[in-house]
């Protein structure tokens, strides 16, 4: 007896075609008809069908015809780059930068502010609204219409995607902050630790391009790691993993009963000052102070940033030999001062361990954090133009199935 095979709805099968030619157009365009179904198992009727959907659909745009060819000109296609905006928020211990990318990813306009928190929780939320609202007018949209915002904060994130923990710089510690947001923002907002979205954007744009294995040490207000393994960040279970501040100091040996010193306490820019105001430094005690000092020649500000590398070598000591990454990458207000930190850290990472990595210096400087939230933006609004363009009619008014236990 022969066996049937039910044949799938049609309109499925369009979506899948469809779904198809519009990743190879934001892939390869702009390109022709022929050239498309020449790189995709799809026929060149079918192909041709699913560009004249997609354009009707707004997400595929003719550009024009191609040149230096015998023959009449075929047109050329590619994703219009107009037809979803995303917004990218770095809220900063000091200042907010934002930026405003279309559906490719570019960026169309940016925004850079004091931060307001020291004003209270309901202050910050109207400042990053009001920033969104600039951006978004900037591109001729209505907050509304945009279709995702991502922002970073200094802050774990935890599992629900709402709660803030082990804050520094927000006010009331984070509490409440990342549910107010939610509330506040129209549209869907993803929020996520800021070294976790700087760690993104050395994957994808910095010197983790090359690698599938490495730790950004973002070194600033406070410590944070960037864990990067096999080619995706690593949050932990509850969101905290790559703290490291958090790691028991080496400069004390606490008795029995008696909790260690944590590395953040010996780290970061109040440690600094508060070490130049101890030696009696010139200048306002700052980080970048401290630094233009070492770089004159200063023996005690010379002191402080050797101080800095130690702690630093200590914390790639201890991260090395449980995640065997390729390379460290140094970041951060503070730790992209390479040239004066990059040799102290790998001669004390020597007297630390026998694991002793390439250590670089992040390139990005005070964009790392923002182009990780403009590149996890824009991938959620593609996806979510491109799921809205290929989805069929019939499903997309569907009610939704609960999910299988």
């Amino acid at each position: 007896m022969a066996r049937r095979y039910p044949a799938g709805p049609q309109g499925l099968l369009r979506s899948l075609n469809g779904r198809a030619v519009l990743e190879a157009v934001g892939r390869d365009g702009p390109i022709t008809i022929t050239d498309l179904a020449g790189r995709i198992t799809l026929s060149r009727p079918t192909v041709a069908a699913a560009i004249a959907q997609l354009t009707e659909q707004g997400v595929v745009v003719e550009v024009g015809p191609v040149t230096g060819r015998k023959g009449p000109a075929p047109a050329l296609y590619q994703v219009n780059a107009d037809c979803a905006f995303a917004i990218g928020v770095d809220v900063g211990h000091r200042q907010i930068r934002a930026a405003v990318v279309d559906v490719t990813g570019r960026e169309r306009a940016r925004v850079r502010t004091e931060q307001q928190g020291h004003r209270g929780r309901d202050a910050l939320i109207e400042q990053i609204l009001g920033v969104c609202v600039d951006l978004a007018g900037q591109v001729g949209l209505p907050l509304d219409d945009i279709t995702q915002v991502v922002m970073g904060l200094p802050a774990v994130v935890g599992t629900d995607g709402r709660s803030l923990s082990y804050t520094t710089g927000l006010p009331d510690a984070g509490r409440g902050l990342g549910e107010a947001l939610s509330r506040a923002v129209p549209v869907p907002l993803l929020l996520e630790n800021d070294v976790n979205l700087a760690a993104l954007a050395e994957r994808i744009h910095g010197r983790g391009t090359e690698v599938d294995d490495f730790v950004l040490l973002s070194l600033g207000v406070g410590l944070g790691l960037g864990l990067v393994v096999d080619g995706r960040v690593r949050r932990g279970a509850t969101g905290v993993a790559g703290e490291a501040g958090y790691l028991p100091s080496d400069r004390m040996i606490a008795p029995a009963g008696q909790r260690r010193d944590l590395v953040q306490d010996h780290l970061g820019a109040r440690y600094i000052s508060a070490r130049a105001r101890e030696l009696g430094l010139p200048g306002d005690g700052s980080p970048r102070s401290v630094f233009e000092l070492a770089r004159g020649g200063d023996p005690s500000a010379a002191q402080i940033v050797d101080d800095t590398a130690r702690s630093l070598a200590y914390v790639v000591a201890c991260v090395v030999p449980l995640i065997d990454p390729a390379l460290i990458v140094l970041g951060g207000a503070i730790g992209a001062n390479g040239d004066l930190l990059l040799e102290p850290v790998v001669r004390h990472l020597a007297d630390f361990s026998d694991f002793r990595p390439p250590v670089v210096v992040s390139d990005l400087g005070q964009d790392a954090v923002l182009t990780g939230t403009t590149t996890k933006a824009a991938e959620l609004a593609r996806e979510a133009a491109f799921a809205a363009a290929t989805t069929p009619a019939s499903t997309a008014t569907a009610e939704p199935q609960p999910s299988l236990p």
